[in-house]
């Protein structure tokens, strides 16, 4: 599983809170024809919704991480509302790919010493970010997304985009959204 680059000239590029058909997938057709594999940390109830895209994912070479059931705020829950989440997502990551997740990405970033002693309980390593968030959530065209970035890029450089909202199931009354 994919936690930092350890050589020099690489980086790492993650994902957060898909599945999200048919974005996810068309990234995953640009990191198959750029031989580039990626981290999605995946939002569970997405995970059940779309198992293809995670197997796809997965079948790909790519890690796939956790990131809660619902992308709820981690540092607000009680210690057994965080394993339920965690249990549940990586239930459905097995469900899809046959694989359990051991990386876990909490949520807005929010952690804490409760957050932090449950995922290591669990197993989990937990993985942030180095390079300033690109906001992509806003729409910005792709030039501004490689603006955003670009500047902050290193060996070992951590890079989170978004393939998804929330974890949200688009529908024709939320299709922005989910874009």
């Amino acid at each position: 599983a994919l936690i930092a680059p350890e050589r020099a000239g690489e980086l790492a590029l993650t994902f957060d809170d898909g599945p999200n058909p048919p974005y996810t997938t068309a990234i995953l057709r640009v990191l198959r024809e750029e031989k580039v594999h990626a981290t999605f940390f995946v939002v569970g109830r997405a995970v059940a919704a779309y198992p293809a895209v995670v197997r796809e994912e997965h079948a790909d070479g790519n890690a796939i991480g956790n990131h809660t059931w619902e992308h709820e705020h981690l540092i607000v829950r009680t210690p057994a509302q965080i394993d339920e989440s965690l249990a549940r997502t990586d239930a459905a990551v097995y469900a899809a790919t046959g694989s359990h997740t051991t990386l876990l990405r909490p949520p807005f970033g929010a952690r804490d010493w409760t957050v932090l002693r449950e995922a290591r309980r669990l197993g989990y390593t937990p993985v942030m970010w180095s390079v300033p968030l690109a906001n992509d959530w806003e729409y910005p065209p792709a030039g501004v997304i490689a603006q955003r970035i670009l500047g902050y890029v290193g060996d070992g450089a951590i890079i989170v985009l978004h393939d998804g909202n929330r974890g949200e199931i688009c529908t024709a009354k939320n299709a922005h959204d989910c874009d």
